[in-house]
């Protein structure tokens, strides 16, 4: 009988098994396909779906959503820095002091950040590791040697990538605290390496605000492979053939009259810009000008606010709004004013404006800008009050420029960059001027 029974309960418990594995499958075919992967004993396949391929590494969110609170001392003798791990629900865990013997120009000590279950922070020039979970130093690394630094943490496997103000221009070391790459110095021509971020899956982007003359402008890029470890200066030209010239010489062309020194759009005055909108349209849009006497018999040239915010938006990204309501005339300087919506400024005759730029070289930049290399010249007065500013001047490259030269009608006389954000304007390439710099010979 008792023979009966197991093997009565041997066939349930076998039904049961195969019932169970009937009914996975049933369910595993009602689904979306999965990729094939490790089976389980019904041979019903686990693996999860490939994660969405990104540029830049997701994060892992840290066990127990330990948040990492930073405290910094109020003293001008020396850095005191106070790191303390708090829950969600706001009950503090641990608390770590780091100070410094002295305070310098440079910061020495900084946040990184989390990566899962630990930590990292920059105490002058060591990377130190702590736990999430207690506070406790699990490692660290004195190889840095850098301050005032800008990091990365790679989510996929918490290597840190580090650089500093003063050097190194690149430090890696992995979650372990080894050391994998530093590169005290990349290029003698760049020096101040200040932000660092993803530029693809395995590169990273980091920009100099210093360089030699080889190099005149701030915020030069230089690339590192992550696969090796190697470092590369940017070199990506883009094409200036045909209407590019064009229309990049065109762009630089209508600042050099204006503004033959350094020029950062976003401190720009609203006199600064009233005035460079009177000289572009004197240029360029003489339609826009129109004639009336004042009262102190002066003939004014006068543009009205709307041309004035439609070249400051077309050029700068910018829109002018004088107090009209506030004074019933608003004076920017001896010989403009803004008045019934429109902007006054002494009629001039004579003036020459016969300067152009060639533009030699456009760079393609990181944060989507580009950097314009040009020439000025000046056409010879004799040609241009003959005949104004031949359009063709407009067409050269920096080659023809220099065979015109050679012929005494053109007469090189500065030369410059403009940092731009390429847009297209009236169907043609087109660009909003961020930073102009011209260097007179």
């Amino acid at each position: 009988m008792k023979k009966h029974l197991r093997l009565t309960a041997l066939l349930l418990c076998l039904v049961m098994l195969l019932s169970a594995c009937g009914s996975r499958e049933a369910e595993e075919s009602a689904a979306p396909e999965k990729t094939p992967g490790p089976s389980d004993a019904c041979g019903v396949t686990n693996a999860p779906e490939s994660p969405a391929v990104t540029e830049e590494p997701q994060p892992v969110p840290a066990p127990d959503a330990v948040e990492v609170q930073v405290h910094y001392g109020e003293t001008t003798e020396i850095e005191h820095v106070e790191f303390s791990g708090v829950t969600a629900g706001g009950q503090e865990l641990w608390k770590r002091l780091y100070t410094t013997d002295y305070r310098t120009e440079l910061t020495l000590i900084q946040p990184i950040g989390a990566w899962r279950d630990r930590y990292y922070l920059n105490s002058n020039g060591t990377v130190v590791c702590l736990s999430l979970a207690d506070g406790s130093e699990l490692w660290s690394n004195e190889d840095f040697h850098g301050a005032s630094i800008s990091s990365l943490i790679d989510e996929r496997n918490g290597n840190v990538y580090l650089c500093g103000y003063y050097g190194p221009d690149f430090f890696a070391c992995d979650s372990e605290g080894k050391t994998l790459a530093s590169l005290p110095a990349v290029s003698n021509d760049y020096y101040w390496p200040t932000d660092m971020r993803w530029a693809g899956p395995d590169r990273l982007v980091i920009t100099y605000t210093g360089g030699m003359d080889s190099y005149p402008t701030p915020d030069v890029p230089y690339y590192i492979d992550l696969k090796d470890f190697s470092a590369t200066i940017q070199t990506d030209f883009l094409d200036l053939s045909g209407d590019r010239q064009y229309w990049a010489n065109i762009f630089v062309s209508d600042f050099i009259e204006q503004f033959m020194s350094e020029y950062p759009a976003e401190n720009g005055s609203d006199y600064e810009l009233a005035r460079f909108a009177h000289r572009f349209c004197k240029i360029n849009r003489q339609d826009a000008i129109t004639y009336e006497s004042g009262s102190d018999e002066i003939i004014y040239e006068t543009i009205t606010l709307d041309t004035v915010n439609e070249l400051c938006g077309r050029f700068f990204g910018l829109e002018l709004d004088p107090a009209e309501g506030v004074l019933p005339t608003v004076l920017w300087g001896p010989d403009v004013r803004f008045e019934n919506g429109k902007f006054y400024f002494p009629a001039a005759d004579g003036e020459a404006y016969n300067r152009f730029a060639v533009v030699t070289s456009s760079q393609s930049r990181p944060d989507g800008n580009v950097l314009l290399s040009f020439d000025v010249y000046d056409v010879n007065l004799d040609e241009y009050w003959r005949q104004g500013i031949d359009g063709a001047f407009y067409r050269m490259t920096s080659a023809e420029a220099q065979t015109v030269e050679a012929s005494g009608r053109i007469t090189r006389v500065a030369s410059g960059t403009a940092e731009a954000l390429p847009v297209e304007q009236n169907g043609h390439d087109g660009y909003i001027l961020y930073r102009l710099h011209v260097d007179r010979n």
